[in-house]
Formats: C-alpha cells, structure tokens, sequence
C-alpha cells in the first residue's frame, strides 16, 4: 500500500513538472549558466559514459559474487552483489528503451533550437530521448540496492542520489520530470529485483 501511494504520488509530481515546472527551471539555468560561457561550456560538454559505467559494475558485481559463492559465502554481502549485477543493467535497458518509444527533446534542444519539449515517439535523433533520465534511473537501482543492504550507509547514499538529480538538472541536462520519473524507475526495478533475487530478504521491512 505503501509503496502504491509512493509511485502515484511521484506520477502527479511528474505531470505537475511537465506542465508547470519542467521549462521554467530549464530556462532559468541555461540563463545562468549563459552568463558564465566558460561554465556552460563545461556543462555542455560532459560526456556521457553511462554505458561503460554499466558494464563495469555489472561485470565487477558478477566477478565478485561468483568469486565469493565458489568460496562458500552466502551473506547480504553476496545478495547485494546479484542483486547490483542485475538490477543496474536491467536499468540501463529499460531506460534506453524509454528513451526511444517516448523521444522526449532534451533542454538543450529546448533553450537553443526551440524545440518543444514534447514527445517525439520513436525518435532517436540526437537530443531526443531524455525522458527518463538514465542516470537517475541506474544509479537509483544502484543506490536503493546499497542502501537496503547497507542501512548504515543509508542517509549518504541517498543524499549522493539527491546531489546527482540536482547536478542533472543544474546542468540543464535533464528537466525536473525526467529526474523524477527516472527515480520511480530505478525504484521500481530495484524493488522487483530484488524480490526476485533474494524473496525472503525482500519480506524484511527495511524500507
């Protein structure tokens, strides 16, 4: 029930930033940034290893579970391994197909080309496809994953999650409701991951 309410309420926050939201943050940090070309260079300019992120944490993920169960561990250590070397490609793959059935402009196609920031379905153009945002989706299954099995760590992890959805927005390379919706995301596929993986830890109420 819990859970029901938390999704629905981050769909209403959604379509409440793609209404009200969405261009005005956009256009006030391209602003921003526009009175600074050496830091709107910069943002413009990061490039975008998410791909290479992946596949290295989800092969490390997998190098360290088969490594550690073939030495006879079977703890929360080794469950969150399974569960990181799942859930973060899955992300990525549900993300990139998002991307492309939903084509959303970017806000840099917004704020430069006056490109409305609509959906263009399957629209694979460069600047389209923003919508969800795939960091914010693998790095919250990531993250969610960590902190479930880690609650130590819990307000650290989540706070670098925060960090992360401010810096992509900042940026200008994501809106507000593609944050938000890739957040839901990476939650979502953590959750179901996760009950799948490792069903008797997943009934513990951590979260």
């Amino acid at each position: 029930m819990i859970l029901i309410i938390g999704f629905s309420f981050a769909l209403v926050l959604m379509a409440l930033s793609y209404v009200f939201w969405d261009q005005t943050l956009s256009l006030f940090f391209y602003r921003w940034m526009h009175a600074n070309d050496a830091l709107l260079q910069a943002a413009a300019g990061i490039p975008d290893l998410l791909a290479y992120v992946v596949i290295i944490i989800t092969l490390v993920s997998w190098g360290l579970y088969f490594l550690l169960t073939r030495r006879g561990y079977k703890n929360r250590h080794t469950q969150f391994l399974q569960l990181c070397g799942t859930a973060v490609p899955a992300a990525f793959i549900f993300k990139s197909f998002l991307q492309f059935v939903l084509g959303r402009s970017n806000p840099w196609m917004w704020a430069i080309y006056h490109q409305s920031p609509i959906f263009y379905w399957f629209d694979a153009s460069e600047g389209y496809g923003c919508f969800p945002s795939g960091h914010m989706t693998v790095f919250t299954a990531l993250i969610a994953g960590f902190g479930y099995y880690y609650p130590r760590y819990r307000l650290a992890c989540f706070s670098l999650l925060l960090l992360l959805a401010v810096a992509l927005i900042v940026t200008n390379h994501h809106f507000l409701s593609d944050v938000i919706a890739g957040a839901s995301l990476g939650m979502a596929i953590f959750l179901l991951a996760n009950n799948a993986l490792n069903p008797i830890a997943a009934r513990k109420p951590s979260f």
